[in-house]
């Protein structure tokens, strides 16, 4: 499953005649970015949800190309587009791919289950959001444990796990789910603090040559020694004083 979400989509500049031209500009560059890879409309079904949608895909295609085609041709299209847009139209999403199982529903619509659930509460995380405005980027993709255990940090096709960061999205009741975002937020690293100064005891002289630190009253001084008796030349014996 693909879920997306367009950012800031209920700002006031965006009223009810621009959100349809937002739509089609989404599903325009998704079915796009999916077709670059080998992926067209026959291998999924796109269920709308106001302003995003959910794509369900066959059993049979693997979440690789779907990654490709979200993190490799899916960031130019989308600079293209809004290069070309005025800023109502400018698209900038959330996406999440997710894998799981389809709970068919009666009537033959929209599927349901927990895997689904969990798609659209990752979609909605908080912390997503946040990611999105910290990259400056005009999307952000999260993977689920699934898809980054089955597909991505196996860097199959062209993925590049590198390129992810591991971190944690909070959905509905409070769950904390284990996700893998890219691209990574600009956040500036902090710079190290300075050493602090070495402590002196109070009367200590500081060190010049890189040397002992210790005071002058307590560096051993030159002196002369006198020994109690010498009985040859290096050899001596009994009490010895030292004058200073």
């Amino acid at each position: 499953m693909l879920g997306i979400d367009i950012q800031g989509s209920s700002r006031p500049s965006r009223d009810d005649s621009v959100l349809p031209t937002l739509r089609a500009a989404q599903t325009r560059l998704i079915a796009e970015a999916l077709g670059q890879q080998g992926v067209d409309s026959n291998a999924y079904a796109l269920r709308s949800r106001g302003d995003g949608g959910r794509y369900d895909f066959r059993p049979d295609v693997s979440p690789v190309p779907v990654v490709e085609a979200v993190t490799g041709r899916l960031p130019g299209l989308l600079r293209r587009h809004n290069k070309e847009s005025s800023e109502a139209l400018q698209l900038v999403l959330r996406l999440v791919v997710h894998g799981g199982y389809l709970v068919p529903t009666p009537d033959g619509g929209d599927a349901d289950g927990a895997d689904v659930n969990l798609l659209h509460g990752m979609l909605d995380a908080e912390q997503l959001r946040s990611e999105l405005v910290d990259n400056g980027a005009p999307y952000v993709l999260a993977v689920s444990e699934s898809i980054w255990y089955g597909a991505v940090r196996h860097g199959h096709g062209e993925l590049d796990p590198d390129a992810f960061t591991p971190g944690e999205l909070t959905v509905k009741g409070g769950v904390r789910v284990a996700t893998w975002l890219t691209p990574a937020a600009r956040t500036a690293r902090p710079a190290p603090s300075p050493e602090p100064p070495k402590t002196r005891r109070a009367g200590q002289a500081p060190r010049r040559d890189g040397g002992d630190s210790a005071s002058p009253d307590e560096r051993p001084r030159p002196g002369i020694t006198f020994n109690g008796k010498v009985r040859a030349k290096n050899v001596v014996s009994g009490e010895q004083w030292n004058l200073r």
